[in-house]
């Protein structure tokens, strides 16, 4: 199987989907509980970019560009992965900018940054839910530039009403700013400064207020990690919240409704630091024919010929984590590690 995306939040269980070698475009959606496949769906496409997420109810929905005479450029398709009238001709929309964000009552939120140019404003682009005879659809409003700096990071605030998002200068000496959004307009209707170490190599966003209340992760150079408190009135309070095991080369947020992970890459391995505030809780990482929690001490042996595991993906469920892992000796091997 060739992992294309994975997706949380349906209790236990979790979504894959994967193109399997040697049937064409087939695609499947597995879904897979602690005790092991409970559903499999499939649709016959040529698909690229796919991408599962959280519909307005919670349900998962589908996002993929559909080849279009050999090149990748077709307009995206967004629909329920369950319940639909019609799986060979899905409906298309136009494309989609960015990562998922999340939702605000029945509007979509996409978010994309330009990692290769910091000068390209970054654009935030809603969606709104429509119902049509084939069912559910999202009609797609044109992208709204952001103000520079780029923004690294963006959040629904806690109460599900506005946008925040993390805007971080290049330089990192430079300024970070929290900007909360609102979700009709996406015009800033507060901003709020975010003071930056010159040593931290990473500042990420893992939750927000509607009044700039916020908690943020920064990474060091050689791997400290920092929690960073922000009150209503930009005020700041720092705490050591454990550490990578080595210099880190790229650090993502997990988030999820109780932890909050950092997913990593260093030198010599990737993995996953789960935090519960301040506190690390667990730190995973691979090894030949393993992959363990070094905190907890925990160990999760695999058969000998997986050689190390790499950390592909991860998502967050009714019961915590649920990490994808792949072989470094064989790509198209999968396991997902329910923790």
């Amino acid at each position: 199987m060739k992992l294309r995306s994975v997706w949380g939040g349906e209790g236990d269980a979790v979504v894959v989907a994967a193109h399997r070698t040697g049937h064409g475009g087939a695609l499947f959606y597995l879904t897979v509980g602690p005790d092991g496949v409970e559903e499999m769906l499939t649709e016959d496409v040529s698909g690229a970019n796919v991408a599962l997420l959280a519909g307005s109810g919670g349900a998962p929905w589908v996002r993929m560009s559909l080849l279009e005479d050999g090149v990748d450029q077709a307009p995206d398709t967004v629909l329920p992965l369950r319940g639909r009238s019609d799986w060979e001709r899905p409906p298309r929309t136009s494309a989609f900018a960015g990562d998922f964000v999340g939702w605000i009552e029945s509007r979509a939120f996409w978010h994309l940054d330009d990692v290769f140019d910091e000068r390209k404003p970054s654009r935030i682009q809603a969606a709104d839910l429509e119902y049509a005879v084939k069912g559910p659809r999202l009609r797609v409003r044109r992208p709204v530039r952001l103000p520079l700096p780029q923004s690294h990071d963006a959040v629904v605030c806690a109460d599900g009403t506005h946008l925040a998002v993390l805007a971080l200068d290049a330089d990192p000496a430079g300024p970070a700013t929290l900007r909360i959004l609102a979700p009709d307009t996406l015009d800033v209707e507060r901003e709020l400064p975010v003071a930056r170490d010159p040593g931290d190599a990473f500042l990420t966003l893992a939750e927000a207020q509607r009044d700039g209340t916020a908690l943020l992760y920064s990474v060091a150079g050689d791997g400290r990690v920092t929690l960073i408190r922000l009150d209503s009135t930009g005020v700041q309070s720092a705490a050591p919240a454990g550490a990578l095991p080595g210099e880190p080369f790229s650090v993502r947020q997990v988030r999820g409704p109780a932890l909050h992970a950092l997913r990593f890459t260093t030198e010599r391995t990737n993995g996953l630091l789960v935090l519960r505030g301040a506190a690390p809780t667990a730190l995973w990482t691979g090894a030949p024919h393993l992959y363990r929690d070094t905190i907890g001490g925990r160990e999760v042996p695999l058969s000998a010929d997986w050689g190390r595991p790499l950390l592909s993906g991860v998502v967050t469920n009714g019961r915590g984590h649920v990490l994808v892992l792949t072989s470094q000796d064989d790509p198209l091997r999968l396991a997902l590690l329910f923790v």
